[in-house]
């Protein structure tokens, strides 16, 4: 059963490479960024081995706890891979201890797995301050990764039922999003805290101390134990260690007997509401349709939620992270909405990919290229002119830089429409990837995959190029004379209104000549 699964795990990914070459360009790229992830770690291991072998057990004991987090976090986020979810066994005469063996090799071949022992086996290289020291950590190597990944299994399978309900997994993306955004503010805030009442290399070591002792930490204590000579408390942290191990695999065990008898079953999100002011604002025709459409996405879909919350929340939390770390120039904080540009190249490039199947109702009714591209820019506008203004305000006014507003608007307000135009033309041609519906927004797709880099590499260039001269307009207001802010805005202005009318035009005659292999790109089932 086991070499089943696994099989079939296998020829999912190799199907998944065939059915399109640009899924092969995403596992190009990917293979290339895990191994610049490795590579580091790897310097970061020798440079702990040569430079604070001292440090090394306090280190890697907090390294291995984050890492047991964050596959927990990722698998409440990811809502992990449903391919070999219990319910495609329920009807099989197969009980959950025949499957057991044969999911946690599965799980352990994902990309998660592969990265994960590596970075241990990596991390080797740093537990070397000693024989015994080595020894303990290679031992402790696979009962590791069972941790992170039997973890991560478990309080998926614990949250499984509640996260069933569309309202309740849109919420929860929605919170740990938001944290996962302001984690930088919030490490700022507490490691000034701890600077201001003790020091912080104290306060590590009792934290590494007490995560040794834990589930958590235990596999990174026992040879944190051995390198201080400390055999009584290595043997009781290997307990600790094996122990968990085993309760996990009992408690996984359990959820997947329950969960073949008794199947979840992924619940909507209610009734639609239709009509109300955004169908009377907006006009009686195709773009204003499309338009609607996408406003009552930016409010009821979690994907399209988190995009216009990470617009607005960015800029805000480098400003809020700069002025806990003792300030920031007036000068400098007026071009950090320029930020939200980036979000509107992908928000605009990522349009048609949100749509997955549901684009085959544009192509059966007829609509044009351009009724779309207009439609959606339309959409995103209302909802995304309003907050570049207001952080450039809130800005101006965290730093007390009112006279160059004018410039900040100019700057943000003519990027933004430019990232707009070029985003939807682009888009086009590259749609990319995006998470299905139900997968939420962490799903698989989530980054865009291969085209969403290809196009990167296209747009960037593009905005950097149209919106010189209002940003050039923008630094000059602020290093010679501040009046230069009000060109900066009309001609911030002028020039994204001719990005959105190309984007327009260039996108929509595109879609017009190729709506079928557009859908066909974008289709869930790719």
């Amino acid at each position: 059963m086991a070499a089943l699964l696994v099989g079939l795990r296998l020829k999912q990914l190799g199907r998944s490479l065939t059915r399109s070459p640009w899924h092969i360009v995403g596992l190009v790229f990917g293979v290339l960024g895990a191994l610049s992830i490795l590579a580091l770690v790897a310097v970061a291991a020798i440079g702990l081995r040569v430079g604070a072998p001292q440090a090394v057990p306090l280190v890697l004991v907090l390294v291995t706890s984050v890492l047991v987090v964050g596959w927990v976090v990722g698998a409440i986020l990811t809502s992990a891979d449903e391919s070999l979810a219990p319910e495609r066994f329920a009807l099989l005469p197969v009980r959950a201890r025949q499957l057991l063996p044969g999911l946690a090799l599965a799980q352990l071949l994902g990309i998660g797995g592969i990265a994960t022992a590596l970075s241990l086996a990596l991390l080797l290289i740093a537990w070397s301050t000693s024989v015994a020291t080595l020894v303990a950590a290679i031992a402790m190597l696979p009962v590791a990764l069972l941790t992170c990944m039997l973890a991560a299994r478990v309080v998926a399978g614990l949250l499984a039922r509640t996260l069933a309900s569309r309202r309740s997994r849109d919420v929860t993306a929605v919170v740990l999003m938001l944290l996962l955004i302001s984690s930088g503010l919030i490490l700022n805030l507490g490691v000034q805290a701890v600077a201001s009442s003790a020091s912080l290399q104290g306060v590590l070591e009792s934290v590494s101390g007490v995560l040794a002792w834990t589930p958590i930490g235990a596999t990174a204590g026992v040879p944190a134990a051995v390198a201080g000579g400390d055999w009584l408390a290595a043997g009781i942290r290997l307990v600790v260690a094996l122990g968990t191990v085993a309760l996990l695999w009992w408690a996984w065990g359990a959820q997947l007997s329950a969960r073949l008898v008794a199947p979840v079953q992924a619940s909507g999100g209610g009734r639609v509401h239709s009509g109300g002011l955004v169908d009377r604002i907006l006009p009686a025709s195709p773009v204003g349709a499309i338009a609607a459409r996408g406003l009552r996405f930016q409010r009821r879909d979690p994907r399209h939620l988190l995009n216009a919350i990470a617009t607005l929340v960015l800029p805000l939390i480098l400003v809020g992270t700069q002025l806990a770390s003792g300030g920031l120039a007036p000068g400098l904080a007026l071009f950090l909405p320029l930020i939200m540009a980036l979000m509107v190249l992908q928000i605009a490039q990522l349009s048609l990919a949100y749509d997955k199947d549901a684009l085959a109702l544009h192509v059966l009714t007829g609509v044009s290229g351009r009724a779309d591209r207009a439609g959606r820019l339309l959409g995103v506008g209302i909802v995304i002119a309003p907050m570049v203004v207001l952080a450039s305000v809130l800005v101006a006014a965290f730093t007390d830089g009112w006279a160059l507003l004018p410039a900040g608007l100019g700057a943000a307000l003519g990027t933004s429409l430019v990232a707009a135009g070029t985003g939807i033309a682009v888009g086009a041609f590259l749609p990319g990837r995006a998470p299905s519906p139900e997968q939420g927004p962490f799903g698989r797709g989530s980054s865009g995959g291969a085209q969403s880099l290809a196009a990167l590499a296209i747009m960037a260039p593009i905005v950097l190029v149209a919106s010189a001269p209002a940003i050039a307009l923008a630094i000059a207001a602020v290093v010679w004379m501040p009046w230069l802010g009000w060109v900066a805005l009309p001609v911030g202005l002028a020039v994204g209104a001719l990005a959105v009318w190309l984007g327009i035009r260039i996108g929509g005659d595109r879609l017009d000549r190729a709506w079928p292999e557009v859908l066909a790109a974008i289709s869930s089932d790719d």
